[in-house]
């Protein structure tokens, strides 16, 4: 009887430590897709207000995208790449040199978001991959990101 008490008290222990150690990961990623999501809507409210007021303007390709978009939640990796990329190339182009320059730098500062969220991303997975790991990860909810 003593064992099954000492090893159950193990088992929880073992539990709580590593739910310690999952919770922080996954509040990190949290706020950082929460930090994108303000960067995402200040460049388009920055883009879509460019577009209306200049019917042709090399943001319009851009601006139809975000109208599409129903969130300035992250999606996915591969699309916010594409419109970092796109911004990269039409925003340097705007005639309006201050517009331009600070929808460059919230690009830049999304790339870099976007960079650290897939550094804290791999790093969170990885931890919860592991075996020991798999089964507090599955048992409190915590699912690969």
């Amino acid at each position: 009887m003593p064992i099954i008490v000492a090893l159950s008290g193990f088992i929880l222990l073992f539990s709580i430590y590593i739910y310690n150690q999952i919770k922080p990961r996954k509040a990190n990623i949290t706020k950082m897709i929460d930090r994108m999501e303000e960067v995402s809507r200040e460049r388009k409210h920055l883009i879509l207000g460019h577009h209306s007021s200049n019917e042709v303007s090399p943001l319009s390709e851009i601006a139809g995208q975000l109208k599409k978009t129903s969130t300035d939640r992250f999606q996915s990796f591969s699309k916010e790449e594409l419109l970092i990329a796109e911004i990269n190339l039409a925003a340097p182009q705007i005639s309006d040199k201050p517009l331009s320059t600070q929808i460059q730098r919230l690009n830049e500062e999304q790339k870099q978001l976007l960079r650290n969220l897939k550094t804290a991303s791999g790093e969170y997975n990885r931890f919860i991959a592991s075996p020991s790991n798999k089964m507090v990860a599955s048992l409190f909810g915590f699912k690969a990101f």
